[in-house]
């Protein structure tokens, strides 16, 4: 089973738009409170429904990256930093060795 190392930077970038459409899909849920004068309990109780907001947002953001990067590739412009498959890397790419090749 191959090992799949992932940069911090790349986790850092994810986090961060995750947490932006998390906040993003709480200030609808505080406009929507407000525009159909709803109590503010509804922060609490419609939490479910937030995330699930938050979840819809960063898929469309990653649908969004990746038509961005195809249209790229398609008029022959190269994205900023080359990619095998994106940010993702063998084990064995990065110069380790597993146990399997130490044995005689």
């Amino acid at each position: 089973m191959p090992y799949f190392y992932i940069p911090t930077h790349r986790i850092r970038t994810e986090s961060l738009s995750l947490l932006i459409c998390f906040v993003i899909a709480v200030l609808l849920n505080v406009y929507a409170i407000v525009t159909y004068d709803a109590p503010f309990t509804e922060l609490w109780t419609s939490i479910l429904y937030v995330l699930e907001a938050t979840f819809v947002l960063y898929a469309v953001w990653i649908i969004l990256r990746l038509l961005a990067y195809l249209f790229l590739c398609l008029i022959g412009r190269k994205p900023k930093s080359e990619h095998k498959l994106p940010f993702i890397l063998h084990r064995h790419e990065r110069g380790y060795r597993s146990h399997h090749h130490n044995r005689k």
